[in-house]
């Protein structure tokens, strides 16, 4: 029975959020419990959509073999990571896929999905004590319960130690993609619109997400400061969320402030609306603008400017702008909002060597160009 993901919306906020429901229309109820907990502890509707579909294939999977979430082990849940590298027509029952078959999934998306299976089993074991936590568990007091995650004896420094996964995944880290100067002018050049092009800028100049930066109030702009206001909101009319709820600040330059004032003058005019970026030339005329209209507007500046490029290139090109001009790799991540300065390490480790090198050639260390061909 095919399973599929479905959006809803609540009728009392008009929150938007996701379910999954069998080939009756009938929710998933373990998966919508779940997701249900999800929404109620303020994740984004983005984030629930995607454990949404990893839990989708989880259950598609499991459908496939009769099998009951609750009595899976880990030797059963290790051949659905092997389902996943199918490529999606040769997922069917009973078929078999010869050795060598290029994965259908890269590492990066494996990961995720695990994390997602991870998460669900966190939930539901500490609900009922029948749910074995077959990926380990995160540290934290449990709500209820008595249980011990599964192969608990085997985990690493111990029954008490933080954190464990007995099924390990591993994937190489790609380079985060940017783009020139050059590549970016043409961008720029490719908007025909003010308000797209101040869109487009305030993204390179402050490395904002997409939802951070559709979700910006006239009132974040602080001209006279030279500074943007990331505040988070959950009463957005178009979903936009600011990741983990974390609010920061971003000085900009000039440029930014007074393409803003032109956008404002010309095209924004009289119109009535707290929100930054809105509709002003389809309707609904003056509604706040939504994540697909600017993935239209990002596919039609890609064709005509012949850049590969999405709003996660252009917060890849500030940070690295940032880190290859000397910022301290701990400003950099307070300005890009994550989590903490590790992330940020991690994802652009690539330019930690590029330093690394300039300061062992700056010491007459390494010569230039040495083992670089």
């Amino acid at each position: 029975m095919s399973l599929r993901v479905q959006r809803l919306r609540s009728p009392d906020t008009g929150l938007r959020s996701f379910t999954v429901v069998d080939g009756h229309g009938l929710p998933v109820w373990p998966i919508e419990e779940f997701l249900t907990h999800l929404v109620a502890a303020g994740k984004a509707p983005n984030t629930v959509e995607g454990y949404a579909r990893d839990l989708r294939d989880l259950f598609e999977w499991l459908t496939q073999r009769d099998w009951d979430f609750r009595e899976l082990t880990l030797e059963q849940l290790s051949e659905f990571f092997g389902w996943l590298r199918r490529p999606k027509p040769a997922r069917r029952a009973g078929l078999f896929v010869l050795p060598g078959t290029p994965a259908a999934l890269e590492q990066t998306t494996l990961l995720r999905k695990r994390s997602a299976v991870a998460s669900f089993y966190r939930f539901h074991a500490r609900r009922d004590d029948r749910v074995p936590a077959l990926l380990g568990e995160l540290t934290g007091p449990r709500a209820t319960g008595g249980y011990q995650p599964f192969l608990v004896h085997a985990r690493r420094g111990g029954p008490n130690a933080e954190s464990y996964s007995p099924i390990r995944l591993h994937a190489h880290r790609k380079r985060p993609k940017t783009v020139t100067g050059e590549q970016q002018r043409l961008l720029l050049d490719a908007c025909l619109r003010l308000r797209d092009r101040f869109l487009i800028l305030l993204l390179f100049e402050t490395g904002l997400r997409l939802g951070e930066a559709l979700g910006l109030r006239h009132s974040d702009l602080r001209l006279r400061a030279g500074e943007v206001h990331v505040v988070p909101r959950e009463d957005n009319v178009n979903d936009a969320r600011v990741k983990q709820l974390k609010p920061r600040v971003v000085p900009v330059g000039d440029a930014v402030f007074d393409l803003y004032a032109e956008y404002m003058e010309v095209e924004y005019g009289a119109l009535d609306c707290d929100y930054v970026f809105v509709n002003l030339f389809g309707a609904p005329l003056g509604a706040p603008m939504t994540t697909d209209a600017v993935h239209k507007l990002v596919d039609r500046l890609v064709e005509r400017s012949q850049v590969a490029f999405s709003p996660h290139v252009a917060r890849h090109t500030y940070a690295t702008r940032l880190l290859r001009a000397g910022v301290r790799i701990e400003v950099v991540a307070e300005l890009l909002g994550h989590s903490s300065s590790h992330t940020t390490e991690t994802a652009y480790s690539h330019l930690t060597v590029e330093y690394h090198r300039k300061a062992l050639v700056s010491a007459g260390v390494l010569q230039e160009g040495t083992n670089r061909s």
